[in-house]
């Protein structure tokens, strides 16, 4: 029988009953070594996907060179390993949850070894997060904090964990499972300009400013602005995937001044209702695609290390197979009278912050009487006042628009609306916005003539890429999501 290679999969006890396994892998030294009294030197190896490996090397068995260079090896040296698997142990550690995660930890005799990088022998003090034997793991929610800033301080090392590092390629599996859904519903990528000329009078505080060749152009807020230009060039369905910036004073978890968007427009053929299942559908193919393949769940389960609640996403659909829906105007209905909430009971106001996060909970829980309990819904009509003005109003006259977010568990994630085509009416919308944008200055003067050569009816959305990935897994801090992440106190590293 051909032995196994380690990198093919994972031996089980049967096949380590029988023989030893044979294999050769790269590993990160994650403890200097020890030597036995029958000069047996034992590392402690950290594959880099983060499972454990007890590697003995003796006078006997092992090259003579990689014997000696095993003696020296410093704390997360960089090695190329060839040997054989002689036993695995299951390594328990408790997480809060009551819940144990098993990493294996194979026992392996190493023929040969190969520094490929030596670390620095001292290195950074950073935290120790991997779940390795005798390594206690925080408590879920300590994951934030002083700990998530000394993290950040630390973030090559920090990535290593394989926990960590599962957030980022899950953020990387969302970008392909969105991609792969949307071209297969004919849309097409088009990038858009990350420097921009345009700015929405009243809210120049919020963009950031940059010097251009004795001008000044902005980083861009939002690709939707260039993505409807597209679709006056006939381009129908249009997509970017890509960094948008505003100026967030604040490190409140759910912020960062740079952060992944997926927006996305195209022409209507029916009405407003398109963009709404368009939304759902999507979110409803990322969240079954995440929950269901194999590649993703496997992710999760090494996430479930130091975030237990990874894993524990309810998706709850209607009868059509449809993110759940109900108005704004129910919204704040179930506040009142469900959840007893006084602090905002004015339908003319938005949501705040803790009556999202309350609506969230609800619609999670046995106690909704909306529908199956579900982590993620939309809100639909809301009040043309909370919008811009450039949306299309409802057509039932109540002075609400067609316009919609979807909330994901207790965060709005998308937001999403039909937006004006007539050129007259989108001229009317703006020189009565307060304070007004001109619609005949060069900055705004190509969106406004994308509008006057004929623009299709339209609409679309933009979803944070970021939100969803800290809310799919229950992430505390959104700067989690993000390997180099920025806010108002970080620009390193």
């Amino acid at each position: 029988m051909a032995p196994k290679n380690l990198d093919q999969g994972q031996p089980n006890a049967t096949d380590l009953a029988q023989r030893s396994v044979y294999g050769s892998f790269d590993a990160r030294v994650h403890s200097e070594p020890t030597i036995e009294p029958d000069m047996t030197v034992m590392i402690l190896l950290r594959r880099l996907d983060g499972q454990f490996i007890r590697a003995f090397l003796k006078p006997s068995s092992t090259d003579a060179v990689s014997y000696r260079s095993a003696q020296h090896l410093t704390t997360e040296s960089l090695v190329f390993v060839s040997g054989s698997t002689v036993a695995t142990h299951d390594h328990h550690h408790q997480l809060d949850n009551g819940d144990t995660a098993a990493p294996e930890v194979a026992s392996f005799r190493v023929a040969k070894l190969t520094v490929r990088s030596r670390a620095r022998a001292v290195l950074p003090e950073h935290p120790r997060l991997h779940g390795a034997p005798g390594e206690v793991l925080p408590p879920a929610g300590a994951a934030g904090g002083e700990l998530l800033r000394e993290r950040l301080d630390n973030r090559l090392l920090d990535a290593r964990v394989a926990a960590t590092a599962a957030i980022f390629k899950l953020s990387s599996g969302v970008h392909e499972l969105a991609v792969e859904h949307l071209a297969a519903r004919g849309f097409f990528h088009v990038p858009t300009p990350a420097l921009v000329a345009y700015e929405f009078p009243g809210e120049e505080d919020d963009l950031f400013s940059v010097p251009y060749f004795g001008r000044t152009a902005r980083l861009a807020p939002t690709g939707e602005v260039h993505l409807g230009m597209a679709l006056s060039a006939d381009l129908e369905r249009v997509y970017d995937f890509h960094s948008v910036f505003r100026r967030e004073p604040g490190s409140d978890g759910r912020h960062l001044t740079e952060f992944t968007m997926l927006e996305l427009v195209f022409s209507l053929q029916r009405d407003w209702t398109e963009i709404l299942d368009t939304a759902s559908d999507l979110i409803v193919s990322l969240v079954q695609s995440l929950q269901k393949r194999d590649k993703y769940l496997e992710l999760t389960r090494t996430a479930q290390r130091l975030y237990p609640s990874a894993g524990k996403f309810k998706l709850g659909l209607d009868q059509h197979g449809k993110l759940i829906r109900l108005t704004f105007k129910e919204a704040k209905e179930i506040l009142r009278a469900s959840l007893g909430q006084q602090s905002n009971d004015d339908d003319d106001e938005d949501f705040t912050r803790e009556e999202e996060a309350a609506l969230g909970r609800f619609l999670a829980s046995d106690e909704s009487h909306i529908g199956h309990p579900t982590d993620v819904f939309v809100v639909t009509h809301f009040p043309r006042h909370l919008r811009p003005c450039n949306i299309y109003p409802s057509e039932d006259g109540d002075n609400t628009s067609q316009s919609f977010d979807v909330i994901l568990r207790g965060q709005e994630i998308i937001t999403g609306c039909r937006l004006l085509h007539s050129h007259e009416e989108l001229r009317s919308a703006f020189t009565t916005r307060v304070p007004p944008i001109d619609p005949d200055s060069a900055e705004w003067r190509p969106y406004v003539l994308a509008h006057e050569i004929g623009m299709p009816p339209w609409g679309g959305f933009g979803m944070g890429i970021n939100r969803l990935v800290q809310g799919f897994w229950g992430l505390d801090d959104i700067r989690e999501t993000v390997l180099f992440p920025r806010d108002a106190t970080r620009l390193t590293p």
